[in-house]
């Protein structure tokens, strides 16, 4: 008997459905657990391999999408990225209940500095230390308080930040395609 197993066939998501899910895993982790009649909904996957916010937190939460966000653009082809991200930062707001941007601003923020110190380095962070690149790139809370929507701010993205190296959209690319058009038809037949 043969001990090789066959290749698993990945499933097709629509990019609507796999940034709606990320969002959710991202915001169980900020503590913005799912509640109905009294009765809290499961944890996801990704909620039981790191810790979990006690009390729901914007700016955490905003720091814990950039980090697991900066790997989108490995992940996935350049339109697909774009796609993804458009519609992360277009709807995480709305996800944990604000009616402002100030979250998803935070997160692009972040994102943006890691984006002109990957520059720096000639875009090779490694996924282990993506995180402490962030931090540092982050600067301390006095030089980065103007950009920081109110006093915790800062303090909560680091903590978020410390989470270490990024899994999500790893994890979910090696499971997941997102679909198209030919993808679909693909999966239609």
């Amino acid at each position: 008997m043969s001990d090789v197993v066959a290749p698993r066939e990945k499933s097709f998501v629509a990019p609507k459905e796999a940034v709606a899910w990320f969002l959710r895993d991202m915001a169980d982790v900020s503590g913005y657990i799912g509640v109905e009649n009294g009765v809290r909904s499961p944890l996801a996957a990704y909620a039981l391999f790191r810790p979990v916010l006690t009390e729901p937190d914007p700016w955490y939460f905003a720091g814990v999408v950039a980090l697991e966000a900066a790997k989108i653009c490995d992940v996935f082809e350049t339109e697909q990225a774009d796609e993804i991200l458009r519609l992360v930062f277009g709807t995480m707001d709305s996800v944990i209940g604000r009616d402002d941007t100030d979250s998803s601003s935070l997160a692009i923020l972040i994102m943006g500095r890691l984006g002109m110190g990957s520059l720096i380095m000639h875009r090779k962070v490694p996924d282990n230390l993506l995180a402490k690149v962030m931090i540092i790139l982050l600067g301390s809370a006095e030089s980065a308080a103007s950009l920081m929507p109110d006093d915790t701010a800062h303090e909560k993205i680091r903590k978020a930040l410390k989470l270490g190296t990024p899994v999500w959209w790893t994890m979910f690319g090696r499971r997941y395609e997102l679909s198209n058009a030919a993808a679909a038809e693909i999966a239609a037949a």
